[in-house]
């Protein structure tokens, strides 16, 4: 943790959204906003299966992603996460 105002400053600056990257979010945000359940759905399973094909995406990093994610849901939106984990963790 930055003790002083230049090293904050220069973390800070490091670690800044560019208005590149917030335009890539933005279009991620288009391209899904419109979709229903199954869409989404259908669309998480494929590009998961693409990303393990690729060795981008394994159990650990899945496991990472929901003991990132947990503390932020309610049980109700945990119990969906874990099930989409291992439904994701299942896909070949």
């Amino acid at each position: 943790m930055p003790r002083d105002f230049k090293s904050f400053s220069k973390n800070y600056s490091e670690n800044k959204i560019t208005d590149e990257k917030t335009k890539e979010y933005e279009d991620l945000i288009d391209k899904y906003k419109n979709m229903d359940n199954n869409e989404l759905m259908s669309n998480l399973f494929s590009e998961a299966s693409k990303l393990k094909k690729e060795g981008k995406l394994d159990s650990a990093t899945l496991n990472n992603l929901k003991t990132t994610l947990s503390p932020f849901l309610n049980s109700e939106q945990n119990e969906m996460l874990n099930g989409l984990i291992r439904a994701i963790d299942e896909t070949k």
